[in-house]
């Protein structure tokens, strides 16, 4: 196999409309593309994807579990200008706080949110360039 680049992430989740409300309405994420059971945001190079855990189990043949907010299998990161402001307005906007803002060792400030499905949502802004 040949490695050619990550295309893009999926994220299964609950309620398409309300995932939307989050990365579109809350985030600003752009919308490229919206069907039924599915909707693809602008992130760029590589594609962020929102499709219902009633179509992936369909897609599988197997029914499928949600996420735990204490057990998640995995992060989203968000590069942005402010982590700060970012996370004050997600969480005023409804987001679940996780870890309020916390400047890295390995020069990066950080802070957490979960979606509406229990996603971990990380926000980042590099301080400075890694040693």
């Amino acid at each position: 196999m040949q490695f050619q680049g990550l295309d893009y992430v999926v994220l299964i989740v609950a309620d398409l409309d309300r995932s939307l409300a989050f990365y579109h309405g809350t985030m600003g994420i752009p919308l490229k593309h919206r069907a039924e059971r599915f909707a693809q945001l602008d992130t760029g190079a590589t594609r962020l994807g929102l499709f219902t855990r009633e179509a992936m189990a369909e897609t599988l043949h197997q029914e499928l579990e949600p996420p735990g907010h204490r057990s998640p299998g995995f992060e989203i990161g968000f590069k942005v200008a402010d982590v700060d402001a970012a996370y004050t307005e997600l969480t005023a906007a409804g987001a679940e706080p996780v870890t309020p803002p916390e400047t890295r060792p390995w020069g990066q400030r950080t802070a957490y949110v979960h979606d509406p499905d229990g996603h971990l949502v990380e926000l980042v802004t590099q301080l400075r360039r890694p040693a």
